[in-house]
């Protein structure tokens, strides 16, 4: 199984019950690798931090229901490879609180929707590259001519779409990532 993140035990720095159970454990004696073992398997929910496939070293994620600031920040939290991030919707977010977080990790923003030019605006400065697309398909491939081996391309809207709901974004963006070919 793959991992998005550096280290799965930091699942618990923002969700209280994790951070309870984890106490529990602890009192119970155990084991820090059975702990780990559990929370990595929050992972494979469909499309919350769902590796999709990869292709020539680019790995690619699914993140569609990641569709708030703070979803998207958490996803961010414990990446530790390059992304070239598409994100966006027609929701009009305030994205800058996740400015430091993309000046850190985000080697190019691909912005969708109706918050491209809000996207553009926030992350000018902050993110060397950023590029609109029309649509999650051209998106992808936008996003697969700019990533580079060891690059992860992550779907994280940060923003709900009035037109299609996460579930079938994130379908269409599995759907484009396992049709393409370098």
């Amino acid at each position: 199984m793959r991992y998005l993140f550096e280290k799965t035990e930091n699942l618990t720095k923002r969700r209280p019950e994790n951070m309870a159970s984890s106490i529990t454990a602890k009192i119970l004696e155990i084991r820090k690798e059975s702990i780990k073992n559990c929370m990595g398997d929050l992972n494979t929910l469909t499309h919350r931090q769902h590796f999709i496939k990869s292709i020539d070293g680019v790995m690619y994620y699914d993140d569609a229901q990641a569709e708030s600031i703070n979803a998207t920040w958490f996803t961010f939290e414990n990446i530790v490879n390059p992304v070239v991030w598409i994100v966006g919707g027609s929701c009009h977010n305030n994205y800058s609180e996740l400015i430091d977080t993309a000046t850190k990790k985000v080697k190019a923003i691909i912005a969708l929707g109706n918050e491209r030019e809000n996207i553009e605006l926030t992350f000018n400065g902050a993110v060397e590259e950023i590029h609109a697309a029309d649509s999650l398909a051209e998106a992808v491939h936008m996003a697969s001519a700019i990533a580079e081996k060891n690059d992860i391309v992550l779907f994280s809207p940060a923003c709900k779409d009035r037109e299609m709901d996460y579930a079938n974004r994130g379908k269409l963006f599995v759907e484009e990532v396992k049709n393409l070919t370098k």
